[in-house]
């Protein structure tokens, strides 16, 4: 199918495709495809894919749009599923799962649409909760989770559809950034898409309407870089959709119109 959400790696080589129908493994000749059974309760819990990631153990961890959270055993391919249950307050907030990540200290963090984050205890299968309350000016901005990343000092970073969060770990609580007109060195989009650390340090930011944001940690204000049609080496589109830097230190950025190379000696980018 062709409407990819999602790609990564094993540790075996294969690489994964999320696709809106079904898993895909390709080996570099042919893809094998992984779906819903009905009558399989080992197979893919359901076939619209939003996340794959490979942790810490080499596991493949699928999260699907209103399916669960799937778990692969690495010698069947046989999926354990997490699912959210009405009533029990340490099942997974949402079926609705939309990121995946897992920290330096082992902790899985799920980020679902409308059930906000989770925090999963592997060893007992249990769900902590984190959303966001209207009278906790400190709790998460949204409920809505895009983007979960884990930076060099250890602090968690949660992208959302109203805003970055920065988690205070020890009180269980978040600092917000979000944008304000009135502020040019705020955010330049509240719906925070993608989050990356380069190898300096710096932390960048993709929004959907709003481009790349470079956060600036002693202020904690923002660099824009955004499209600009009377600049040619301006960000191609506004709508960042990924952030990475490869091993020789590139940094790539995925937009809606094209892939962006970043250029720091010209500040700029080159677009392909």
């Amino acid at each position: 199918q062709g409407a990819i959400n999602a790609i990564a790696q094993d540790r075996q080589g294969f690489v994964w495709f999320g696709t809106q129908e079904g898993l895909n493994r390709y080996d570099g000749y042919e893809i094998v495809v992984y779906d819903h059974q009905q009558d399989d309760p080992g197979s893919l819990s359901h076939d619209w894919v939003w996340s794959v990631y490979v942790d810490n153990a080499g596991d493949l961890w699928v999260g699907t749009d209103g399916g669960r959270l799937n778990r692969s055993d690495r010698a069947s391919y046989s999926f354990t599923r997490f699912r959210h249950a009405p009533g029990d307050p340490h099942s997974l907030s949402s079926d609705r799962v939309r990121v995946v990540y897992q920290d330096r200290n082992g902790r899985y963090w799920i980020g679902t649409d409308g059930g906000g984050l989770n925090r999963l205890d592997p060893a007992t299968g249990r769900f902590v909760h984190f959303r966001h309350d209207a009278n906790v000016p400190d709790s998460l901005p949204s409920d809505k989770v895009l983007a979960i990343f884990e930076d060099s000092k250890g602090k968690l970073w949660v992208g959302t559809d109203n805003g970055l969060a920065r988690m205070d770990h020890a009180r269980r609580k978040f600092f917000s950034y979000r944008h304000d007109a009135a502020q040019p060195a705020s955010l330049s989009n509240n719906q925070v898409r993608s989050i990356y650390e380069d190898r300096r340090g710096q932390l960048w930011i993709g929004t959907y309407k709003g481009g790349l944001n470079v956060l600036d940690r002693r202020s904690d204000s923002f660099r824009h870089l955004q499209h600009d049609p009377a600049d040619p080496h301006s960000l191609s589109h506004n709508r960042v959709r990924d952030i990475y830097q490869d091993q020789r230190g590139t940094l790539w950025v995925a937009t809606d119109d094209g892939l962006n190379e970043w250029r720091p000696e010209r500040n700029g980018f080159i677009h392909y």
